[in-house]
């Protein structure tokens, strides 16, 4: 019997973490997308935003119109005029790295005449468990 404890007790410690995060995966997507529209990267050109990632050392990668029909990239549904630059941006925190997502994954979108159009980002959402009669829900991972 003092093994099922065992059991319950090594999937209780695994699954815990993410409960005690106090919105910190949460904040650290917030505070990238405050960082990106603060840095004006929009106002400026793909090239631009292709720099500033490659100074973070974050994988980037700019699809012109032309890439994009020569071969195009799985997560896009078809190709526009527009160029892309892509970057997949490392969570830092190891609780949200470990059991939210490995990353934020960035788009940028920039016209035919190089102005920022829009700016999307990504990351996996985290799940919350309401419990029934008590109003009380519980986040996992936020």
């Amino acid at each position: 019997m003092w093994r099922f404890y065992v059991a319950v007790a090594a999937v209780w410690v695994a699954l815990s973490p993410p409960l005690f995060t106090g919105g910190a995966c949460t904040a650290e997507f917030d505070a990238l997308h405050a960082e990106l529209m603060d840095s004006g990267l929009l106002r400026r050109t793909a090239k631009d935003a292709v720099e500033h990632f490659r100074g973070l050392g974050v994988p980037v990668s700019e699809i012109t119109p032309e890439r994009c029909r020569e071969q195009k990239p799985r997560f896009l549904s078809r190709c526009t005029s527009e160029t892309l630059v892509y970057a997949r941006v490392p969570v830092k925190h190891l609780v949200c790295r470990t059991y939210r997502d490995a990353d934020i994954k960035v788009a940028m979108v920039y016209d035919d005449r190089g102005r920022g159009v829009r700016l999307n980002m990504d990351m996996a959402p985290f799940k919350s468990l309401p419990i029934p009669g008590t109003g009380i829900v519980i986040d996992w991972g936020r």
